[in-house]
């Protein structure tokens, strides 16, 4: 029996995509389209035995049985929580992760951003230009969206604790506010920082959320916004052809 190439492991449109874009370079290719990890994928590991696991951008649910994991060569991750990183360990297996391969991440920031803009104009919010915008983070993400906002008209400040992020910002000629609510300017807000921290009882009251981070997203425990909007894994829901080539292409990458 020869062996699969790769077992791509998640239910995200992009993975059954990036499943047939490796195929058509050759690949013997399986998809298992859940997010939970049980005796049903131990037995197809155990079965196939595939050269290659990549699993979603998240940890799926649950874990492989002791040794099930030693039955691939290399394990391929957005990122681990302590269970599935314990079962890496166990298994002997270092995890290559595709969140931190420099050219994937600038790729999905750029779906991201555009992601964000087709959710924007889905949602009624109008036009870009003559807005005032706020994007609170400014690492891959948050530059990028910062930049294409302002490329189409709005009036872009940027919410950033480090400090050469805030300089890095204020020499794109961006505005610069702080995270303790004073003086921010009433706007749509675009969050990419993963953590509870917009406290709507507050000083700030932007007229929109647009949350790009992970749940729970950005507000604080029991806050309420009428028009909040928790968007993750914008590339696979809004460009899934595109976000499975970056993707199959970044394994390559990570492959070779």
């Amino acid at each position: 029996m020869t062996r699969p190439d790769w077992l791509i492991f998640g239910s995200d449109a992009r993975f059954s995509k990036a499943a047939d874009q490796l195929r058509k370079k050759g690949y013997t290719v399986l998809h298992d389209g859940r997010d939970r990890w049980d005796e049903k994928t131990d037995a197809l590991l155990l079965n196939e035995a595939p050269s290659r696991i990549v699993l979603p951008i998240h940890p799926p649910e649950g874990v492989p049985a002791p040794g099930v994991l030693k039955q691939a060569d290399r394990l391929f991750a957005g990122s681990l929580n302590a269970a599935w990183e314990h079962a890496a360990e166990l298994a002997g297996k270092k995890p290559r992760f595709y969140l931190k391969e420099e050219r994937f991440i600038w790729e999905n920031a750029s779906l991201t951003a555009e992601g964000l803009l087709a959710s924007f104009y889905r949602s009624g919010g109008g036009t870009v230009a003559g807005r005032k915008w706020i994007v609170a983070g400014y690492g891959r993400v948050g530059k990028t969206t910062a930049r294409l906002l302002r490329a189409m008209g709005g009036e872009v400040f940027v919410l950033a604790r480090s400090p050469a992020q805030t300089a890095e910002a204020l020499t794109e000629g961006l505005g610069i506010l702080e995270f303790d609510g004073a003086g921010l300017p009433d706007g749509i807000l675009v969050n990419t920082v993963p953590s509870q921290w917009l406290d709507l009882t507050g000083p700030f009251h932007p007229s929109r959320i647009y949350d790009l981070a992970s749940a729970p997203g950005c507000l604080k425990p029991g806050a309420v916004h009428e028009y909040y909007r928790l968007l993750p894994a914008l590339p696979g829901r809004c460009f899934p052809d595109e976000a499975a080539r970056i993707l199959s292409e970044a394994l390559c990458r990570m492959d070779s």
